[in-house]
């Protein structure tokens, strides 16, 4: 049974910690119960961003949402295939390949990335990502991204009833305009988590977490 990750905020997706402070962020999107934020780093010219929602269904059907591979380029933007390399679900440890499709005329990126599933003691589930180097083999075809971190939160408000969170930054290499990038960083959160509310109030079951999140 192929579950685990995939990485979804893609380009612009990255760990920042939960205790960042969002004081100096600007709230770029609020429409349709979504609120995206933006902000920068001294670090990085390329924006980094906060993005949550609230969705009418069980915790457990929006993670599973998220760990579907199989079903995750039918509604996730840009992905254009993922790969589990390797998973452990007794540690929530995971190994994945991915390909993501980008507008002509830019080249296709790639990225290795090694993720970590959690559940703390109030029962929210966390999953975090970073790209590694190495891992696969490179390919001359696509531009692969190695500054990438990201994580997803999912917080029970009610049996029925999830906070869904995720934050992100990376570095998407090659010659792409600085002013390109962080409109994409703003628009593409919101898209993503507009087309997971669509997927999430489709009728049907769920798969069952892996034993770590449960």
């Amino acid at each position: 049974m192929k579950k685990i990750l995939p990485i979804f905020g893609m380009i612009a997706c990255s760990y920042i910690s939960h205790a960042q402070s969002l004081e100096h962020a600007k709230l770029s999107i609020h429409k349709n119960n979504i609120k995206v934020w933006t902000y920068q780093q001294q670090s990085s010219p390329v924006f980094l961003y906060k993005a949550e929602t609230t969705f009418n269904v069980p915790l457990e059907k929006a993670a599973a949402l998220i760990l579907d591979v199989d079903h995750a380029v039918k509604w996730v933007p840009y992905v254009g295939s993922v790969k589990v390399l390797s998973r452990d679900d007794q540690k929530g440890e995971f190994l994945l390949y991915m390909v993501l499709d980008f507008p002509f005329p830019l080249k296709d990126r790639d990225l290795v990335v090694k993720g970590k599933m959690s559940k703390d003691a109030q029962g929210m589930v966390s999953i975090q990502n970073k790209a590694i180097e190495g891992g696969y083999p490179l390919n001359p075809d696509y531009v692969r991204i190695q500054d990438y971190e990201g994580d997803w939160t999912f917080q029970k408000l009610g049996n029925h009833k999830v906070k869904v969170s995720t934050y992100g930054y990376a570095n998407p290499e090659g010659s792409i305009p600085l002013s390109f990038v962080n409109m994409f960083v703003q628009q593409q959160p919101y898209q993503m988590l507009q087309k997971m509310k669509i997927e999430l109030s489709k009728s049907g079951g769920y798969k069952a977490l892996p034993e770590i999140l449960r």
